[in-house]
C-alpha cells in the first residue's frame, strides 16, 4: 500500500471513530437529572454518615462525642429522606435498560442489589431513630431542630435494636462495595453504558473494532 493510501486510510478511520464516539455519547440512555443528582447527594450523605459512626469512639472528649453522634443521627435522617423521595422519583421516571447481552445471572443480581440497597437505606435509619427514642436520646437534627419522641424508653429493647442497627450498617456498607464493584465491572470489562448513564458527560469506553490495537 502507498503512503497516501495508508494516509487515506488512517484519515477515514478516525472520522470512523469520532462519527461512532460522538453518536455514542448521544444515544447513551442515561438517568434523568433529578436522578443523578439524587443518587450522588444519597452517597455523600451515607460517606458523612459513615465516617461520623467511625470517628465517635475516638472523641477527644465526651462534647466531641455528643457532636459526632449527632451529626450521624443528622445524616440518617437525612438519607432517609432523600431514599423515600428517590423511591417515589424511580416510579415516575424513565429507567435505563440493562445492556441486553448482560447474562441473566447478572441482570437478577443487579436487581437484587438495587432492591435491598433501597430497603436498607429506609431501614438502617429508621433502626438508628427507633433505637435512640427507645434509649431515650433526645434527636436533634444538625445542631437546631429536635425530632420528637414517640417511644417510651426502653433501654434493654434499645440495645438490641442498636446490635442490629450495627448489623445492617455492615450489610449496607457491602452492598455498597458491591454496587460500585459492578459499576466499576461495566465500565472498565463490559465497557457498556451502565456507569455512564449515571455520571453527566461520560461515555462508555468502547472502541470501534476497526481501530483496536
Amino acid at each position: 500500500m502507498s503512503a497516501s493510501n495508508k494516509l487515506s486510510s488512517c484519515l477515514e478511520d478516525s472520522v470512523a471513530f469520532h462519527t461512532q464516539d460522538a453518536s455514542a455519547a448521544g444515544d447513551v440512555p442515561r438517568y434523568t437529572g433529578t436522578m443523578q443528582a439524587m443518587h450522588w447527594i444519597t452517597a455523600t450523605q451515607l460517606f458523612c454518615a459513615y465516617l461520623a459512626a467511625w470517628m465517635i469512639d475516638s472523641a477527644a472528649n465526651p462534647a466531641q462525642g455528643a457532636r459526632l453522634v449527632m451529626l450521624h443521627r443528622s445524616f440518617g435522617v437525612t438519607i432517609l429522606l432523600l431514599a423515600t423521595i428517590r423511591i417515589v422519583i424511580r416510579r415516575r421516571s424513565r429507567i435505563p435498560p440493562l445492556p441486553p447481552s448482560l447474562p441473566t445471572i447478572q441482570r437478577l443480581a443487579a436487581r437484587a442489589n438495587a432492591l435491598l440497597l433501597y430497603g436498607l437505606l429506609i431501614v438502617q435509619p429508621l433502626l438508628g431513630l427507633i433505637a435512640s427514642m427507645l434509649h431515650g436520646d433526645r434527636i436533634v437534627l444538625f445542631g437546631s431542630s429536635a425530632l420528637p419522641s414517640w417511644l417510651p424508653p426502653d433501654k434493654s429493647l434499645a440495645h438490641r435494636i442498636f446490635q442490629l442497627h450495627g448489623w445492617t450498617a455492615l450489610t449496607l456498607l457491602a452492598l455498597i462495595g458491591m454496587h460500585i464493584a459492578a459499576a466499576l465491572y461495566h465500565h472498565f470489562v463490559r465497557r457498556d453504558a451502565v456507569l455512564a448513564g449515571m455520571l453527566p458527560g461520560v461515555r462508555p469506553l468502547t472502541i470501534p473494532a476497526n481501530i483496536r490495537p
